[in-house]
């Protein structure tokens, strides 16, 4: 997770933190190197008034703290936009979230995205909160519409299993990004709407959509876009913060594609796909269709319901912490 600011790089500060229990009197956290850090404030004690006696969808032990206060990453509530001939600040291979909702195109860096991990927007009439989590790879959409009621997420400083802790600012239930439900707070058992999203190189989505919009650097932060602020991480072995099941048959970071049907799950790596961009599979006894689309959508359908399945782009461990048990579909010589 990374403070607002930029004297401190993301990957020195990430390199500081390390969880702590519910009752401790001030969360602290350890890097690598040793040294301790306390915060000043405990967010779930504090900010969200949660104690141990408090009813959770999760073990609270697995709620650890990865900055100093909620909103320590500001999400992005007024986004400007600019027309693809204008977002000369993308390269080609760039990674973005990328998104159609009324007919229109839009794209969100994902290096604009992993200082922020929010993007409270509007496309056409639906009001949409776009997310990231860098540690997890998984960017995920939702309506902003809880309850009846429009609503904005921010970044709560909490993680669990590594994965970005949201809370609407109507509420202020927790949502952890992956799973989409509430585990804290008023809406506790609840799940939000969840809106398609894929994660794809620029050019590829702007070849497909000229017309889309692009997320402009002019954020109204102080904050210098580009590159990669986590360094070399998508390509380590380990996380930085700890997950309750690991499954060592695919390397941590792996990018995967993954589906879910009444209690089974399957996922499905990026090269895999790139290879057999229209393939079937069987989760709870039904035909699913998994297809790559030219613009590098992935969609998912039931073929016996004929309704469309959430389809999540995230790093291995990510899903597979998630959704143990889960299938895996890779290349055969993966790994090799």
């Amino acid at each position: 997770m990374n403070p607002p600011g930029k004297a401190r790089p993301m990957i020195t500060w990430l390199l500081v933190l390390t969880l702590q229990a519910v009752g401790q009197a001030a969360p602290q956290a350890r890097g690598k190197g040793g040294a301790t850090r306390a915060w000043s404030i405990h967010i779930l004690r504090d900010t969200f008034h949660v104690t141990a006696d408090t009813p959770s969808e999760v073990p609270l032990e697995r709620l650890v703290q990865g900055c100093p206060r909620r909103d320590c990453i500001p999400s992005i509530d007024r986004p400007r936009f600019v027309a693809a001939a204008e977002a000369t600040y993308l390269k080609d291979t760039d990674q973005v979230l990328a998104l159609s909702v009324e007919g229109v195109h839009r794209a969100y860096p994902t290096s604009i995205l992993a200082r922020h991990e929010i993007v409270n927007d509007t496309l056409g009439t639906q009001p949409v909160a776009i997310t990231f989590c860098p540690l997890c790879g998984s960017g995920m959409a939702y309506s902003r519409v809880v309850e009846g009621k429009v609503t904005t997420f921010g970044v709560s400083g909490l993680l669990y299993d590594s994965d970005l802790v949201m809370y609407d600012r109507a509420t202020e239930t927790l949502w952890p990004q992956i799973l989409g439900r509430g585990i804290l707070g008023r809406l506790k058992g609840r799940t939000l709407t969840s809106i398609p999203v894929t994660q794809v190189d620029w050019k590829t989505w702007r070849e497909q959509h000229p017309d889309t919009q692009v997320l402009s650097i002019e954020t109204g932060f102080p904050f210098t876009y580009g590159g990669d602020p986590y360094g070399n991480y998508a390509s380590q072995a380990g996380t930085m913060f700890p997950i309750a099941h690991e499954d060592t048959r695919a390397h941590a970071k792996t990018v995967v594609f993954g589906v879910s049907l009444d209690g089974e799950a399957v996922a499905l790596t990026e090269a895999f796909l790139k290879a057999h961009p229209a393939t079937e599979v069987e989760l709870a006894g039904r035909k699913v269709s998994i297809q790559r689309q030219r613009d590098g959508q992935v969609v998912a359908r039931d073929l016996a319901h004929g309704r469309a399945l959430d389809v999540h782009r995230l790093f291995w461990f990510a899903w597979a912490t998630t959704h143990p048990g889960t299938r895996l579909q890779t290349l055969p010589d993966a790994g090799k």
